[in-house]
Order: C-alpha cells, then sequence, then structure tokens
C-alpha cells in the first residue's frame, strides 16, 4: 500500500492493553528513526482498566509543523485493540475509504467484519504465548499494514525501549512484534458492517442549553439490562465447571457487577442413622451472564472449589452464556 504525508492514525482500545505506549512507541519511530514530523496523544475517558482509551498520531513531512491538536478523527489506519469495541459506532467512525483496519480478532472468532481493507491478528493468543502484552503484536500488525512504517526501525526502538528494563523482556516483546507482523492476515471485506462517518458529521446532541429539561430531570435513565461490559474484558473470562462447584456463594460477594445467575432449586437432604430424607429449597449457581462480566477476575481468584477458572476469550463464551433475564 502507497502511503504519503500527512498521515493519520487512530488507536481503539480500552484501558490496560496497552494503546497509549504502542502509540508513543510508534511516533518515536517515525520520528526518531524515519526523520518525520509527527505529534501523539490520548484521550482517555477514564484512567484505569477497562475504560476506553483513544490514542492518535499526526504524521507530516519534517519541514512541515503540525499545529493540529484535535483528536483524529478520519484515520488513514485505524487499530482496534479489542473487537468487542467494533459493536460501538463510534469506534470505526470516520475510516477513509482508502484507509486500513487492523483488528485484534481471535482465530476463532465469528463476529461480522467492517466493510473495509483489513489486517486481522490474534494478538492475545501471541501475547499470551509469549508471556507479554498485546500492544507489541498489535504494533506488528500496524507496521504491515501501513507503507510508511519501517518495520525494522520499529523494531530497534521496542528493543532499545524494553531493553532498558531486562533484555529478557526484550527478547519476548521482539518476538510477540515479529509475531504479529507475520501472523497479520489481509483482507478485504466487501459485504460486512457499515463504516459510519466522522465523529464531526453525527446528529447534533439531543440536549442543549436549549433544549435541555427544566430542573435536571432525566428524562432517559440508562438501564443495567442494556449495559454491556463484555468490551472491558481483557482478553480473559472466568469458565465455571458446574461439577465442580460447591454452590457456596463466595463468587456472588466479590463480583462488583453482579453477572453470576443463581435459581432456587429442590434438593434433597439425608440426616439421622435412619437416612431420613427431605426436600428443601436452595439457591444454586447456574452460569454466567458475559454481558455484564468485565474480567476482573476476582470469582476465580476466590473461588475454593477450583470451579471457576480463568480461560482465554473465545466463541466459547457465547456458548456458556446464561442470561441473568
Amino acid at each position: 500500500m502507497a502511503t504519503s504525508v500527512p498521515f493519520e492514525i487512530r488507536f481503539e482500545s480500552i484501558g490496560g492493553l496497552g494503546a497509549h505506549l504502542a502509540a508513543q512507541l510508534l511516533a518515536e519511530t517515525l520520528v526518531l528513526r524515519q526523520g518525520f514530523n509527527a505529534s501523539q496523544f490520548s484521550s482517555y475517558g477514564s484512567e484505569k482498566k477497562g475504560t476506553p482509551i483513544r490514542s492518535f498520531i499526526r504524521v507530516t513531512d519534517a519541514h512541515k509543523p503540525i499545529r493540529v491538536s484535535s483528536p483524529v478523527i478520519e484515520p488513514d489506519i485505524l487499530a482496534v485493540f479489542h473487537e468487542a469495541l467494533l459493536a460501538r459506532r463510534s469506534t470505526l467512525a470516520g475510516l477513509k475509504p482508502k484507509g486500513v483496519l487492523v483488528i485484534n480478532r481471535p482465530r476463532a472468532s465469528t463476529r461480522p467484519l467492517p466493510r473495509a481493507h483489513v489486517f486481522l491478528v490474534d494478538a492475545m493468543a501471541i501475547a499470551v504465548e509469549e508471556r507479554t502484552r498485546i500492544n507489541t503484536a498489535i504494533l506488528g500488525a500496524v507496521a504491515k499494514a501501513c507503507a510508511l512504517i519501517d518495520a525494522k526501525a520499529l523494531a530497534a526502538i521496542l528493543e532499545e525501549r524494553f531493553r532498558g528494563k531486562s533484555s529478557k523482556l526484550a527478547e519476548a516483546n521482539l518476538k510477540t512484534y515479529w509475531r504479529g507482523y507475520e501472523e497479520a492476515v489481509e483482507r478485504t471485506v466487501t459485504d460486512g458492517l457499515e463504516i459510519p462517518p466522522p465523529d464531526g458529521a453525527t446528529a447534533a446532541p439531543r440536549w442543549g442549553y436549549l433544549t435541555a429539561p427544566l430542573g435536571g430531570a432525566i428524562l432517559e435513565p440508562g438501564s443495567m439490562v442494556a449495559n454491556d461490559l463484555s468490551a472491558s474484558r481483557q482478553g480473559f473470562a472466568p469458565r465455571l465447571n458446574l461439577a465442580r462447584c460447591t454452590h457456596c456463594g463466595i463468587c456472588d460477594l466479590v463480583c462488583p457487577d453482579y453477572c453470576l445467575v443463581w435459581e432456587a432449586q429442590e434438593v434433597s437432604t439425608c440426616v439421622g442413622p435412619d437416612q431420613v430424607v427431605w426436600d428443601r429449597q436452595a439457591a444454586r449457581l447456574v452460569g454466567i451472564d458475559y454481558q455484564f462480566c468485565k474480567g476482573c477476575l476476582r470469582c476465580v481468584e476466590s473461588c475454593p472449589s477450583g470451579a471457576l477458572t480463568k480461560e482465554l476469550e473465545g466463541s466459547w463464551v457465547q456458548d456458556a452464556r446464561v442470561p441473568l433475564w
């Protein structure tokens, strides 16, 4: 793919996946190793894991100053660090008609893809195998997708940054980076999700200083039924093995989002030497509603029987989901 400057890149991610650091390293490469002029900055919803984050890079020729500090709304390269973010309209908004989309996508995923020129990489699987984070794998895929980026120069910046911490960490991240580069699969999707227009072209806010209801009334309150926390998971989810569950309820005590599903069931109890049997109602754990699970894994840490385990997220999540309602 032939590219020229000015050039704009946007990373769509959630806190904790390393998108801000990845954008910093890429901008350093473009400036210090390739002689471009570039600016990089990020936008946070909240500085904590699991909340949305966007990171932006603008690139121009060395002799041309960058005087714009607004967010990138029409990127040439758009990298999505978590596949679940595709459900948000704003994630894909503004990608140029000839732009390239890089997606961290599990190999077994069946989610529909956007109608675009895409590079798909299973960054989480690579990171788990190499014991690193997904950001360097995605950087490898971005380097493959963008002819403007010198892949070897970016690798040199990565080695320089991580070798300052430890040579073992540098080696692992370089391996992750080159695997992301080699394993990224290029596709052109002609029948898929529509790319929304840029954020600036969307409809005006419904409420403004002329239309806001009096007295601070909330006319359309939010609803937990419509809430979806799946985009907060960082590649792992708790998996329940009911055969090992003792239904002790400790997991429910530590779950911050009440995503564990319980039912009242009849159980038989035997007591005394004559084995007297009676039936009674008892609460029994039947599953997890992954729509509300943000992947904090507190339930896994507290489970005394080992019925809950930390598993790499995949298609099994949808198959195992038990709705709360």
